[in-house]
């Protein structure tokens, strides 16, 4: 990693997947002004790393075991209020980007953005401005009034995402680190919520939304 002196954006990445963290890392290496302090590969090391290095901007994922993005924010800017955060999601609904801009992130940037707009993402929020998405993509379920209606719980919305992404209950259990019992109660009270019996109306329901 390298130094590069005075008046550099002192950045550190969070993100348990080594490939986009390690690979985000050798996107800001060129940068001049950027300076990535170190990575953290488990949500649970960085409130004491944050503490020790005192970065700028934080890169941290949305998704992660142990401690989500929405837990780990509110901790580290209560204890850090004058860190900058910047989200990196796969989800793109309005609902996630709201609760992020409420608890106090700066920005909130999709991990399907060219390395331009995250260089500009972290650029603009050093400089105190806040960078989240123009307009996101909304689909025929999630709106605030259907969610409030159907009731979901964060961890049960977290489920329904990862069944998009196609894994299995099992891999969701290990990726939330729950227990496969667990796991498989949060599809069973989803169905519940949404008044679904049959696996192929849930599964349909799930890729509607």
């Amino acid at each position: 990693m390298k130094s590069t002196g005075h008046g550099s954006i002192r950045v550190m990445i969070i993100d348990d997947h080594r490939l986009f963290n390690d690979g985000l890392n050798a996107m800001l290496e060129p940068e001049p002004d950027i300076e990535v302090l170190t990575q953290v590969y488990d949500s649970r090391e960085a409130r004491a790393k944050v503490k020790k290095l005192n970065p700028d901007v934080v890169l941290m994922d949305f998704n992660m075991p142990y401690i989500n993005g929405i837990e780990l924010t509110k901790l580290l800017l209560s204890e850090r209020p004058e860190v900058r955060i910047l989200i990196l999601s796969m989800y793109e609904d309005e609902r996630h980007i709201g609760t992020f801009r409420e608890i106090g992130a700066q920005g909130y940037i999709f991990k399907t953005a060219s390395a331009e707009e995250v260089v500009l993402a972290i650029r603009k929020i050093h400089a105190g401005e806040d960078h989240f998405p123009e307009s996101e993509r909304k689909s025929n379920h999630t709106d605030d009034t259907f969610i409030k209606t159907l009731k979901l719980s964060c961890r049960e919305l977290e489920v329904i995402a990862l069944i998009k992404e196609g894994l299995t209950t099992k891999e969701i259990a290990g990726k939330l680190n729950i227990s496969y019992y667990t796991a498989e109660t949060h599809r069973k009270n989803i169905k519940l919520k949404v008044g679904l019996k049959g696996e192929a109306d849930f599964i349909k329901f799930i890729f509607e939304m």
